[in-house]
């Protein structure tokens, strides 16, 4: 099968790099900045709290970056995107996270095509808003792929990977946590990202 059938959907947090929010929280000492869709599943609500918290503490977009310099990518991530592209696959990192965040994290992983959303600010440099990717929720990219006859592998680890993760040929939770392994025990949890390199071997 050719790299133009096959496309493999990968999340960014929790599965090719650090969640972003919780190394934030532990910069800063704001215990609320630990939450994620592991935690609570309504992104909005979820990204309103992370909003009204910024704000509350002082905190810009630029301080926000600044932390984030720091974090790379897991051990063996970059290896397992161009092990999938050399596999045939196409591969779009279909994300909740923001490219203002992740840019830096995204060039260390070879910059693959990269559908997620944006931060708007205010005139003070805080986060004011979000500017969320047109789509409803990740499955509805993998729907449009199946219907160009595309082969879809996906790969995820929270609540908001779920839907993407039933829908594809082929779907994986990495490391999910208790809660989230409940909510889909239907699919395949691995430990790592070569275990499914071996699984689609």
């Amino acid at each position: 099968m050719s790299s133009l059938s096959k496309l493999a959907c990968i999340d960014l947090e929790g599965v090719l790099v650090p969640e972003l929010w919780p190394a934030i929280a532990a910069r800063t000492g704001i215990r609320e900045l630990f939450a994620t869709t592991r935690e609570i599943p309504d992104y909005d609500a979820l990204m309103g709290q992370r909003i009204a918290l910024l704000r509350e503490h002082g905190i810009t977009l630029r301080d926000v970056q600044r932390i984030l310099r720091s974090v790379e990518p897991f051990e063996g991530a970059l290896a397992f995107l161009q092990a999938l592209q050399g596999r045939g696959y196409r591969v779009n990192i279909i994300s909740d996270c923001f490219h203002e965040l992740a840019d830096p994290l995204l060039i260390a992983l070879g910059r693959p095509a990269t559908f997620c959303h944006r931060l708007m600010t205010d005139d003070q440099g805080f986060v004011s808003a979000c500017d969320y990717y047109p789509r409803q929720g990740k499955a509805e990219h993998v729907d449009k792929a199946l219907a160009e006859g595309l082969q879809v592998l996906a790969v995820g680890d929270a609540f908001n990977d779920i839907d993407m993760l039933r829908r594809a040929y082929q779907g994986f939770l990495v490391n999910p946590s208790i809660s989230t392994l409940n909510a889909a025990s239907d699919l395949r949890a691995v430990e790592s990202l070569e275990e499914i390199l071996e699984l689609i071997a």
